[in-house]
């Protein structure tokens, strides 16, 4: 038993699961969903584009599905709530938290899933109030039912989770649960542990992420003082 124990911590080092999986579970890059606004009883369906698709193509499977795109994703977060797993991280950010948690209204207009390991990770940003579910399989809220919703998933590899850390630093995102290991990126401990803002000019933030594949993202960040007066006069321009 221990043999194979040892076995199965090596395997897991060596292909890391945490990355953006479509329908079948298959790796992709990036993918993107729009899931309908609940008309014509279709709120639960959705619209998937990743590289392979050459557009939209809508799903078969309900958002809320388990073995669809966003369950296939998060299963190393899911599969985590039962069993720790050495070498795991994540976090959970969001403006409007599953209970318990309440967000202060001086933390950014954010929502989104960070997940990785050593190798690999997912950043997930999306729009759905309290999804996912606080440490449940059920990850789906019904608060996401009747609007549409959008979710973007791109696959990076471990080392850009510094310039991401430090993206959401600038969102100021509201960490409601999180577990980032001790060796990994502190400016990710620090965004999850609520201690991470600005505290001085520029107030905003470019960078370019390369994903897994080698495609290009340029994300914008920006804190909650980006454009007051203070920053006008300063003759800033972002």
């Amino acid at each position: 038993m221990r043999v194979l124990l040892s076995v199965g911590i090596l395997f897991q080092g060596c292909n890391s699961a945490v990355k953006c999986r479509n329908d079948n579970g298959a790796e992709v890059d990036w993918y993107i969903l729009y899931k309908y606004p609940n008309m014509d009883n279709r709120g639960l369906s959705y619209l998937y584009m990743d590289e392979r698709t050459n557009g939209w193509i809508l799903s078969t499977e309900n958002i809320n599905s388990a073995s669809g795109t966003l369950a296939n994703t998060l299963k190393p977060l899911l599969d985590f709530y039962d069993r720790k797993i050495e070498g795991f991280g994540y976090m959970l950010y969001s403006d409007q938290p599953p209970e318990p948690y309440v967000a202060p209204s001086s933390f950014g207009h954010s929502k989104g899933v960070v997940m990785l390991d050593k190798k690999t990770g997912v950043w997930l940003s999306h729009s759905t109030p309290k999804f996912p579910a606080y440490r449940k399989k059920a990850f789906w809220p019904s608060s996401g039912n009747a609007n549409a919703q959008t979710f973007m998933c791109v696959t990076y590899s471990y080392d850009k989770f510094k310039e991401i850390g430090l993206q959401l630093k600038y969102i100021h995102a509201y960490s409601y649960d999180s577990e980032i290991p001790q060796t990994f990126h502190n400016e990710l401990r620090c965004v999850a542990q609520r201690d991470c803002y600005p505290k001085k000019e520029p107030w905003s933030r470019v960078v370019t992420l390369t994903s897994s594949s080698g495609r290009n993202f340029l994300s914008f960040a920006k804190y909650k003082r980006f454009g007051d007066g203070k920053c006008l006069q300063s003759g800033h321009m972002f």
